[in-house]
């Protein structure tokens, strides 16, 4: 197979509950992973980024046979999760303000297809370099892009965590365009991650750790070294290794 895929969670060394959930499907020829990471305490969290993966497998399953673009797969998928974790809350007040981050990729083939909502990132590291493929959509990256603040100040910014997109908040999602795209070559690896990784380790920290070897080892070094560092937050990460020839 031209996709090998490891990936963990863990709770971190504050949180009580992992409010993180992921998953890895393969489907009618595509590989399909994704990492929500729950908002709205610790019931509603974890009930909401559980009903991202599921909602987005079971759409998957049931629409793969219409030979939709990946593209247009991915945009439905993450309405109807948006729709499920919305209708699953407004019955349930206990729900009520639950959402949940995501990113989502897509691989056919030589071609990888993604999307993110909040902070949830996905990494591209090729030749022993790393490039982040997803932009957040935090108050903190606003700041930054505005040119308010340093990235130094960011790193420590108070309201850091408050994100501006999200699945379960708004009726309609706004995704950014056009959805991600990128061809693969031969040992591309691709980083899914939620914010508990990140908080913790810069990017070129990252790359030392995952740009080779074993990517199951990889993993499981990334969750241990965020959790060196405090473990502040839930841990999720999916490495995903392309050996394929380039097409």
């Amino acid at each position: 197979m031209p996709v090998s895929v490891a990936n963990l969670s863990h709770t971190g060394m504050v949180r009580a509950v992992n409010e993180d959930y992921f998953g890895y499907f393969r489907i009618g020829g595509l590989d399909i992973l994704i990492i929500a990471d729950g908002m709205g305490g610790h019931r509603g969290g974890k009930v909401a980024s559980k009903i991202a993966v599921d909602s987005i497998r079971e759409y998957f399953e049931t629409h793969i046979k219409e030979n939709h673009p990946a593209e247009s797969m991915i945009d439905e998928s993450l309405n109807t999760a948006n729709r499920m974790i919305r209708d699953f809350a407004a019955a349930d007040p206990g729900l009520y303000g639950m959402g949940a981050t995501a990113v989502l990729l897509v691989i056919r083939e030589n071609r990888a297809v993604f999307r993110h909502l909040g902070d949830c990132r996905l990494y591209l590291i090729r030749d022993e370099k790393i490039r982040r493929l997803t932009r957040d959509h935090t108050l903190v990256q606003k700041l930054l892009d505005d040119g308010i603040i340093t990235l130094a100040e960011s790193l420590f910014h108070p309201e850091r965590n408050i994100v501006s997109k999200a699945l379960g908040g708004r009726f309609y999602l706004e995704f950014d365009e056009p959805t991600g795209n990128l061809e693969l070559i031969n040992n591309d690896r691709l980083l899914m991650c939620s914010d508990g990784l990140f908080d913790s380790m810069s990017d070129e920290e990252i790359l030392e750790i995952a740009k080779s070897g074993d990517i199951n080892k990889c993993v499981q070094a990334l969750v241990d070294e965020a959790n060196k560092r405090g473990g502040n937050d839930n841990i999720t990460v999916q490495i995903v290794l392309y050996t394929g020839d380039k097409i």
